[in-house]
């Protein structure tokens, strides 16, 4: 029995955990740029680090259905999924990164639901992995 109520006190823990992560972000350091080959599209990058409680949480961003009114402004809600089974309870880096084919000259990112807007820099010719510089 006192097996049992172990496993009801971290599986209350997980799921405490995951509904705190809904109000803010385990995310920091966001970065947007663009880059683009000569005949190529323009791609969309955002990054971000990220702290994880286990190392079986995944970050994902995804185009918000609520847009809002500012067409320069891209909102991409951040999406924390947990693990499907019990994992260590381990601090675990996560380095987050969205990419995109883009439509529109948007000139910023807006994540949801922490509301972090983050400037997107200007378009870099070359390598889509290199970031904007510091």
């Amino acid at each position: 029995m006192r097996r049992s109520c172990l496993l009801c006190i971290m599986l209350s823990a997980l799921s405490c955990g995951a509904h705190g992560q809904e109000q803010s972000s385990p995310c920091e350091q966001w970065k947007a740029w663009v880059s683009h080959h000569a005949a190529g599209p323009v791609i969309l990058h955002v990054t971000a680090e990220c702290q994880l409680p286990t190392p079986g949480h995944k970050v994902e961003l995804v185009p918000d259905a609520n847009q809002g009114s500012d067409s320069t402004v891209l909102v991409l809600k951040e999406i924390v999924h947990s693990p499907s089974s019990l994992v260590a309870q381990v601090i675990t880096p996560y380095k987050l990164h969205y990419k995109k084919k883009m439509r529109k000259a948007y000139k910023e990112v807006l994540i949801q639901p922490s509301g972090t807007p983050v400037k997107i820099e200007a378009a870099t010719k070359g390598s889509s992995q290199a970031s904007p510089a510091k």
